[in-house]
């Protein structure tokens, strides 16, 4: 028995056959996993699920029409779609000029003027947690609310990128 196992063949055949089970044993468990409900999300022990795993629908987010009226020279153009992702929805309206054309300003001017426009009609900046004031945030990179929507920059950092911003529910986290 001893001189059977010392030869060569008989070696490579068990190691033939250790791999075979190794690769057996690892698509039955492969297979089996498909077939399971996941037990917990990552980084969502500990807390609720969202809405939309009880069963509720997430609130849609609010239309165009929560900006009010546009700077003078722009004009908001809604893309029509809403977007869920987590239980939290949002609107994507992009920054025209007045006839729906392109902007001779780059992204971070128009999202300033319209920011700038909407905090002279009441609306608030929401800051993050590590600002104290207002001044330590450029206004382009903040949050504005008027206590039941957000709105925040969702422009592309490239120059010559098309002005968008996100529109989503107060209810929603902002930072």
């Amino acid at each position: 028995m001893m001189a059977l196992l010392r030869s060569r063949k008989t070696m490579y055949v068990l190691v033939g056959l250790v791999v075979i089970g190794l690769v057996v044993s690892g698509a039955i468990g492969l297979f089996q996993s498909f077939n399971s409900a996941p037990v917990a999300t990552p980084g969502a022990q500990g807390q609720q699920p969202p809405p939309q795993a009880q069963g509720e629908q997430p609130e849609p987010p609010p239309e165009v029409g929560a900006l009010g009226s546009p700077p003078s020279g722009l004009t908001y153009v809604d893309q029509d779609e809403a977007h869920c992702a987590q239980g939290q929805c949002f609107r994507l309206i992009l920054i025209a000029g007045e006839e729906g054309e392109e902007l001779d300003v780059d992204a971070n001017e128009a999202v300033e003027t319209v920011y700038e426009h909407l905090l002279g009609n009441g609306w608030r900046q929401e800051l993050p947690e590590n600002a104290e004031s207002s001044e330590d945030i450029a206004l382009a990179d903040s949050v504005l609310t008027d206590g039941e929507t957000l709105v925040a920059d969702s422009s592309a950092p490239a120059a010559g990128a098309v002005p968008v911003l996100m529109l989503g529910n107060a209810g929603m986290p902002a930072y």
